[in-house]
This record gives structure tokens, C-alpha cells and sequence, in this order.
């Protein structure tokens, strides 16, 4: 019967948090974690019942380097007894909850895991249930688990003991006698996890801080701990919601909070965007006759648009200098991480997967690619040149805005585009349809788009602010 997951899992179930807090931290860290071994999480569910999953507190998909995914199925307890005692619901329901588990048609033997956590068990029956699943593992048929438990065999009472309450709590949920098959099978795929986080000098939290700091930019390390306080909070609030979260997920969530690193599978994709990036700028002359000039104004203005828009246009007459307004900002964004900047004459392909090929980026999600970017540097998007960018390259911008535009995650992400003054036109057909703009105007009552001017009647240097109608 689906039951709502306010009263399944509830906003300030805290242990139930702290574990699904935990796997977060090592999908966040794209680390391994305990239940599945050889694999990294890839994401992680809470109180998934009425999504077809009996063990449904915390739920971990996990990936090795190949892809192939196994999963993780756990039912979380602050407290456990193991024992087939009539008053002992919480057992008889995780094993329970684990048979229907290991039933499902999607299941995947000797590749997927059930079972439960908890933070305090009798440390004899934990080591008892522990030995036994692990000899059940090791046992590659049922006759040969079972000689364990002859007279000649190594179980100890304790062992066989455990081994009686399982199989008498697995014949009432199945409704009828188990074989010594599927004893062997239900005990090889079965797990314990013990976690200690509600006491003092509990010693997983400090694990999963280390494991948070190990993920931040270094000069955001000290915040390791509020992140690790708002993932515990955020675990616990989707229990009520029966949330799921994927990494980008995770990312964007903590990125308002602390810069991060960028994770180690995006590292390359990361260090290349910065390397094109300083390419670009270095292609663009940053003089007068020699002489550099003062646009500390101009800049100061384009900041203060962004903060009102998410697409700001750099517009002038040639040779006004809105090229260099681009250079400096993308320069002043390269101080603080990665930074995504695309320049007219250096595009190459039809499409943004094209692009990154030619580029030697890998073949990563965009959608991914970006929040990772703006989680470790700028979440901002700068094109020099729009207006003279080819017909057969305009596809690549067009990727990059309709991700921005359409993903929630990307929400935070801004464009700055320059242009002549009387080029808009050209820029209107390329990217029609507006997505961006519509995107902004049915998000926000601010202007979608601002205009910032590098041209005056007297000097380069002046600006002149307004708002354009236009659309992007």
C-alpha cells in the first residue's frame, strides 16, 4: 500500500539524513562507499516505496569504470536486534522488504546489494550476521554453504544461530519453506552497514567533512563543515519528497554555499575550456598605439548589468573597443576558475558536440560540463563577435543557450555577447528562437537583456546604459 513519505521518512528523521547525507558526500566526491565494492556512486534516492522499492530509505546507484551500474538497497535503523522474536518488527521487516528486493525482475545477481544500516546492534550478533553472509559470498553453491553448518563444519553457534533467524523470518515472508538455494542466494547478496554519527566523537561526520574539504577549492576548505550541516539538512528535507539527486544535483546545491575544485572526471574537459580560454583573449589586442586603456568603468557597468540580466550586450562602432571589454572580463573570470568563452573565427564544427571534439574536450554532458564550471569558476557564458560568427558554426552557440535556457540547474548562469550597434539583426535571426529570453521573462520581472555601450561622440571610454527590447 503506497504510504506518504512525510510519515515514511519525514523532514527531521535525523539518522535516516545522516546516512543518505553520507552516500551524497561520496557521489559528491565521485568516491566509493560502503555496501558496493569496486564502484563509485552515481546517485543517490531517499524514501523510494512508491517508486517500487521495498527497501526504500536509501537507495545508491553506483557505476564502475565501464559504466555498468549495480545498486545498493537499504532500510535504515538507529537501533537493530537480530532475532526471529514475534516483537521484533524491525527485522522481520528488513528481512522482508529484502526478499521482495532480491524477487525484483530487475535485479541483478552477484552485482546488486540489500540489506540495512544502523548505528547500534549487538556487536556478537552484528559479527555473527556479518560472517554469515560473507561465507555465503565465498560459497559458490548451496551444498557447499551448507557444509559450514554440518558437524565437521566451522560455524559457530552464534553463526548458526543468526542463521536460524534468517531463514525462519525468510520462510514467513515467503509464505512457505525456503530452499538451501535460495538461503545461499538471500545471504550472498545481503550487507550490514554500521554507521556512528549521532554520539559524541562520532567518527563517520569527521569522514565525510574530510571527504567535502577534499572537494572544495582550497580557499573555501574551512567551509567544509557548514556544507557537510546543509547536505545532512537537504537529505533530510527530501525524505518528505522522495528526492533523488544525480552529482550536478548535489554540485549546484553546494555552489551557492562554496567553490569547489571541479570533479576529477571533468578535470581535463576543465583545465582545456581554461587553456581556449586564455588563447582567446591573448588573440585579441588589448592596446592603443602601445598604450592600454582605463576601462575599470566600463567593467564596473557590465557587472552591475549582469546583476539585473542574464544576457548582457556589449554593443559599438567598430573599433570602440567592445573586444577588449570582453578580454578583461573573461581575464578577471579566469582568476577565479574555468570559464566558458566562445570567439567567432575560432569556432570549428556544426554543433557543440562537434566543437568539443575539435577542441579535444571529451564527450561529457554539456549540461554537466556547465555546472561544473560554474561550480569551481564563472557561471557565464562570453561569445566575442557574435554577429560575425558563420551559419554553418551558429549551431554551437545555440546548443550552449538552449541547455542554459532549459536546465534548472543552470539557472544561475549568465551571457555576455559583443556586437556592433547596427548588427542586431544578424544576431536576432541566428538565435531565433529567443529560448534565453523566454526563459528570463517567464522567470523574472528584471529585463532579459541589457546593452552596455562602448561608443560616445568624445571617447571609447564613455558609457551609456539602457535596456534593449530586442530579442536574443
Amino acid at each position: 500500500m503506497p504510504q506518504s513519505p512525510e510519515l515514511a521518512g519525514g523532514e527531521g528523521f535525523t539518522y535516516e539524513g545522516d546516512a543518505a547525507a553520507f552516500y551524497l558526500t561520496a557521489l559528491l566526491a565521485e568516491a566509493y562507499a560502503p555496501g558496493i565494492d569496486d564502484r563509485t556512486v552515481v546517485c543517490v534516492s531517499v524514501q523510494q516505496r512508491d517508486f517500487g522499492e521495498p527497501l526504500d530509505d536509501v537507495i545508491v546507484d553506483f557505476e564502475d569504470a565501464s559504466q555498468y551500474p549495480a545498486r545498493l538497497s537499504l532500510q535504515v535503523k538507529r537501533s537493530l536486534t537480530i532475532s526471529s522474536a514475534q516483537t521484533n518488527a524491525d527485522f522481520r521487516e528488513v528481512i522482508r522488504d529484502s526478499w521482495a528486493t532480491l524477487k525484483k525482475p530487475d535485479f541483478r545477481t552477484n552485482v546488486d546489494r540489500y540489506g540495512t544500516a544502523v548505528g547500534t546492534i549487538t556487536p556478537t550478533k552484528e559479527r555473527a550476521l556479518k560472517t554469515l553472509c560473507d561465507w555465503a559470498r565465498e560459497s559458490l553453491t548451496a551444498d557447499h554453504f551448507g557444509a559450514r553448518f554440518s558437524e565437521l563444519g566451522s560455524a559457530s553457534d552464534g553463526v548458526d544461530d543468526v542463521k536460524n533467524d534468517v531463514v525462519a523470518l525468510l520462510q514467513e515472508a515467503k509464505g512457505e519453506v525456503c530452499s538451501s538455494e535460495e538461503v545461499h542466494r538471500f545471504l550472498a547478496h545481503f550487507v550490514l552497514i554500521r554507521f556512528d554519527f549521532l554520539r559524541e566523537g562520532a567518527t563517520d561526520p569527521p569522514d565525510a567533512i574530510n571527504r567535502i574539504r577534499d572537494c572544495l577549492a582550497p580557499d573555501n576548505a574551512a567551509k567544509a563543515p557548514l556544507i557537510w550541516a546543509r547536505i545532512v539538512q537537504l537529505a533530510r528535507a527530501s525524505a518528505g519528497k522522495s528526492g533523488q539527486f544525480d552529482r550536478a544535483r548535489v554540485v549546484r546545491f553546494i555552489s551557492t554555499t562554496a567553490r569547489l575544485r571541479g570533479a576529477s572526471s571533468f578535470r581535463l574537459d576543465l583545465d582545456k575550456l581554461t587553456e581556449l580560454a586564455k588563447s582567446y583573449t591573448n588573440l585579441i589586442p588589448d592596446d592603443v598605439g602601445g598604450t592600454k586603456l582605463d576601462r575599470t568603468s566600463l567593467l564596473e557597468s557590465l557587472d552591475a548589468k549582469l546583476s539585473m540580466a542574464r544576457v548582457v550586450q556589449v554593443r559599438g562602432l567598430p573599433g570602440s573597443g567592445k573586444s577588449v571589454v570582453v578580454r578583461r572580463a573573461v581575464q578577471c573570470a579566469l582568476e577565479r576558475g574555468p570559464v566558458l568563452f566562445l570567439k567567432a573565427e575560432q569556432l570549428e564544427g556544426t554543433s557543440w558536440i562537434s566543437y568539443a571534439t575539435s577542441q579535444g574536450l571529451s564527450g561529457a554532458p554539456l549540461e554537466q560540463l556547465l555546472v561544473e564550471v560554474g561550480a569551481a569558476g564563472t557561471p557565464m557564458l562570453f561569445i566575442d563577435a557574435i554577429d560575425r560568427i558563420e551559419k554553418e558554426h551558429q549551431p554551437i552557440v545555440l546548443d550552449v543557450i538552449r541547455v542554459i535556457a532549459e536546465c534548472p540547474l543552470l539557472d544561475n548562469w549568465r551571457v555576455v555577447v559583443s556586437l556592433p550597434k547596427r548588427r542586431m539583426k544578424t544576431v536576432k535571426s541566428m538565435t531565433r528562437p529567443s529560448i534565453l529570453t523566454r526563459s528570463c521573462r517567464s522567470s523574472s520581472k528584471t529585463p532579459p537583456q541589457r546593452w552596455l555601450s562602448t561608443t560616445s561622440s568624445t571617447s571609447p571610454l564613455n558609457t551609456r546604459l539602457g535596456c534593449s527590447n530586442s530579442d536574443f
